[in-house]
């Protein structure tokens, strides 16, 4: 009974990830997930995921009201054969834009980074899992095009009896709103391309030498992109 809850559990996470399944694989890991949502197909550099959505946009013009726009992405993230190493640390970073016209309009960029054990369970029946909920914001500039970005971390060390792993789902949910209700007013946000990067941490090394390095890493990425 305890394997059938445990397989159900991760079966559930990961429903509706099979339409068009991608395998990436990196420097020590591989990457496995469904590459038709608004996420569209991700680059690996190393051992993290970024992607470039062109599509992943809420928009609202005049007195359309409230429109949202989300998808959710489950990753299958695998230590290749024949490594030593294990996954330690996952971290989100995501970069977008918007745009407010008129005092009345408004937009929110927000998520959730969610990491779930393949292998280990923690308690009694369920697997290992660790959730971080972002958001970018407030977003409230008007007038010009401007930048937003918002991020996320999970740390296995952080959950008791987990600490380490090679199998695991990051779960990525996004949610995005654009809300415009007089005439002649307009909001939108976005993902911007080169946008959200899934950065995996294989090692234990330091936490500050680890975000350091993850950082140089994601703008390194994003200038050659450009």
């Amino acid at each position: 009974m305890r394997k059938f809850l445990f397989g159900l559990t991760l079966a559930l996470a990961i429903t509706g990830a099979q339409a068009g399944t991608a395998v990436q694989t990196g420097t020590d890991v591989t990457f496995t997930y469904d590459d038709s949502t608004l996420f569209g197909l991700g680059t690996v550099v190393g051992n993290s995921l970024f992607f470039s959505p062109t599509t992943f946009k809420a928009q609202s013009t005049n007195t359309q009201g409230a429109v949202l726009t989300n998808a959710t992405l489950n990753i299958t993230v695998t230590v290749n054969a024949g490594s030593s190493l294990v996954l330690t640390e996952f971290q989100l970073v995501e970069l977008g834009d918007y745009q407010l016209s008129g005092t009345s309009s408004s937009v929110d960029a927000s998520g959730r980074l969610q990491v779930t054990s393949n292998t280990t369970i923690c308690g009694v029946l369920f697997p290992c899992l660790d959730s971080q909920v972002f958001t970018a914001g407030p977003l409230t500039t008007t007038g010009a095009l401007t930048n937003w970005s918002a991020s996320a971390g999970i740390d296995f060390a952080n959950t008791a009896g987990w600490g380490t792993d090679t199998n695991v789902i990051a779960q990525i949910q996004n949610d995005l709103s654009a809300t415009s209700t007089v005439s002649g007013e307009s909001a939108m946000v976005q993902k911007k391309a080169q946008g959200v990067g899934l950065i995996v941490n294989p090692v234990p090394v330091p936490a500050a030498a680890w975000l350091f390095g993850s950082a140089l890493g994601l703008l390194g990425w994003m200038r050659r992109r450009k």
